[in-house]
């Protein structure tokens, strides 16, 4: 309990730098809109046929565009929190010189992580609900009375992608190089678990990559209560599948975090830039 109430007071202590800077703020509900979701849909609005997209419909079994892209958003939104939350702020504390004076504090390195992780969290669920009401208002999209039902999935997929942020963190770590590294890790995560397309399209060797995450599974749960896509397995068998990820992912990144930090305090390199 003593861990848990550090990490609260961590995340309450990122909340409220967050809240200072309102415009910074206010960009994690319009960066998604201008750089990703309306882009993507007037693009796709381009090869309707008589309002609808055939192309779509055929492909995931949906013709509701703006609904199909909005979850994607969605994870995609998660899986930028999780690591630039988690990653990018631990490379902020090394820059400005406060990580190795924190670690030296009786709390666990760990729970450092994971009070940015319930911080960025929250901070992404607050933006997705502004979201929802421009996406709404802007483009309309058709969400069935089932879309309820997708709530585990969004909970699992949640501790799957916090297990994958100390993944990345503990490479931050080790490469010392957070921009490119965050960047490059959220786009490919990002896109590999189809965000912006069913990733029956994918090829089939990046096909296999999608179906190892987590993300990918969560996000086609979603679609199909949602939007009523054909979903890849069964929606109990599929649940069961992203449970087990995301009980492996989470325990997995945190022991990578674990090993990274034991690496650099052995060879003194936790101060290096």
């Amino acid at each position: 309990m003593g861990e848990f109430r550090a990490a609260l007071a961590i995340a309450r202590k990122d909340l409220r730098t967050w809240t200072r800077y309102p415009i910074s703020a206010a960009g994690q509900v319009f960066v998604p809109l201008y750089q990703g979701l309306i882009p993507a849909f007037l693009f796709g609005a381009t090869f309707f046929v008589g309002g609808q997209s055939v192309g779509l419909e055929s492909s995931a079994g949906t013709s509701d565009l703006a609904g199909f892209l909005f979850l994607g958003s969605v994870i995609s939104g998660m899986v930028a929190a999780a690591f630039w939350g988690m990653a990018f702020s631990l490379r902020n504390e090394m820059d400005m010189g406060t990580l190795e004076p924190s670690w030296l504090t009786p709390t666990r390195r760990e729970t450092f992580v994971l009070g940015r992780a319930i911080a960025s969290l929250v901070t992404f669920a607050i933006s997705q609900l502004f979201l929802v009401l421009v996406t709404y208002w802007l483009f309309h999209p058709r969400f069935l009375p089932t879309i309820w039902e997708a709530i585990p999935a969004v909970l699992l997929a949640g501790v799957a992608v916090v297990g994958v942020g100390y993944l990345v963190t503990a490479g931050v770590m080790l490469f010392k190089e957070a921009n490119f590294f965050v960047d490059t890790t959220n786009f490919m995560f990002g896109q590999a678990s189809g965000v912006g397309y069913p990733i029956t399209v994918l090829p089939t060797a990046l096909r296999a990559v999608a179906l190892a995450l987590p993300t990918t599974y969560a996000m086609d749960l979603m679609r199909h209560y949602a939007v009523g896509t054909t979903s890849l397995l069964d929606p109990l068998p599929e649940l069961g599948v992203l449970t087990a990820l995301a009980v492996l992912t989470y325990p997995l990144g945190r022991w990578a975090f674990a090993r990274s930090d034991r690496h650099m305090r052995r060879q003194g390199t936790l101060g290096q830039h």
